[in-house]
């Protein structure tokens, strides 16, 4: 009896293992999605940098003593407004000795005029004394244009950074005072990929948003094109001004740019989730008669969950939008009912 038993028991197991399993071609359940035809807005995305629409460090043109501050720190000022003073004494001096020659100059001249016309002295004297005039002249112009470069005013409206000088502090030409940035308009600053830069047109509206506020986003106008393509990077540097009268907007920060290309009438359009890489490419499983079908094509412009197909599809074709991993050229499909998308 125990002979027996255990033949039997194994024949059981084989057959048992041999019937178990889905079969071999089991049609796979998949979501058919149909290409559609018609309108696509090409959108552009890229990243920039704001900056001020002016900025300088202000740095003093003569060497000296600070002797008096009249900006605050943090504050707006206008063109002209008085930042700080730097001690002019010595210049002061300089501008009342080029005074002094400059009167002693022209009574000279004057003398000379009347003698020339009495004859009593030559041309040659003459000119001489008008020669020394006008040397006057200029050394007193030039030591009161040097007396302006002691008292620093603000260039243009603009905010003020941090000062890094104080009151009795000797500086130089080298040393960096303050900083002063003009905020009410931004200038941005990206690139477009190089087969774009046809579509880039001064005048071009973009829209841009920033991590400090994700919720708003700001608008710009493009102003310049670079007229060269960066070799190294196959890309066209583009700027644009985008107002900023509330100055919520910061030099120095990084903004995710949207740009309007055009729209296309005719566009062959599929859900993205429809692709898979293939040969360097790209492609998708068509429903043939129910038989799935590999037929690689070629993508052009992508927007958020869609893509263009500019090859490899026809207007009405049904292409997979799930079970792509379990499917092979041959496979019989199954309409698996959609679920919804978000």
């Amino acid at each position: 009896m125990k002979h027996y038993f255990i033949p039997c028991l194994l024949l059981g197991l084989a057959g048992c293992m041999k019937g178990g399993g889905p079969p071999k071609d089991a049609p796979v359940p998949a979501e058919l999605v149909t290409v559609s035809v018609g309108p696509l807005q090409e959108t552009l995305q890229a990243i920039g940098t704001l900056e001020a629409d002016e900025a300088v460090a202000i740095r003093p043109e003569v060497d000296g003593e600070i002797t008096s501050i009249q900006m605050v720190e943090g504050d707006s000022v206008k063109k002209g407004d008085l930042l700080l003073q730097i001690d002019e004494s010595k210049q002061a001096a300089t501008v009342a000795e080029s005074e002094a020659d400059y009167n002693y100059a022209k009574e000279t001249l004057q003398r000379a005029d009347a003698l020339l016309k009495d004859g009593t002295i030559s041309e040659q004297e003459h000119d001489q004394t008008q020669a020394a005039y006008q040397r006057a002249v200029a050394t007193l112009n030039l030591a009161k244009k040097r007396m302006r470069e002691y008292t620093l005013t603000a260039p243009f409206d603009g905010m003020l950074g941090g000062r890094s000088v104080s009151v009795g502090q000797y500086v130089s030409p080298q040393t960096t005072l303050v900083s002063i940035y003009a905020m009410d308009r931004m200038k941005l600053n990206f690139t477009v990929p190089e087969r774009c830069s046809g579509k880039i047109v001064p005048g071009q509206t973009l829209a841009l948003s920033v991590s400090a506020y994700p919720d708003q986003t700001f608008s710009g106008e493009i102003y310049l094109i670079e007229p060269q393509i960066d070799i190294a990077t196959r890309t066209l540097p583009v700027r644009a001004h985008v107002p900023n009268s509330d100055h919520r907007l910061k030099p120095g920060m990084f903004a995710n740019v949207t740009l309007n290309l055009g729209t296309k009438q005719n566009a062959l359009t599929i859900p993205e989730d429809c692709l898979f890489p293939y040969e360097g490419g790209f492609a998708v499983y068509r429903a043939t008669d129910g038989i799935a079908e590999l037929v690689p094509v070629k993508v052009g412009v992508r927007t958020p969950g869609i893509v263009e197909i500019l090859t490899g599809l026809r207007p009405g074709d049904q292409i997979a939008r799930s079970g792509n991993l379990r499917l092979s050229p041959g496979k019989k499909l199954i309409l698996n009912t959609p679920s919804p998308r978000g």
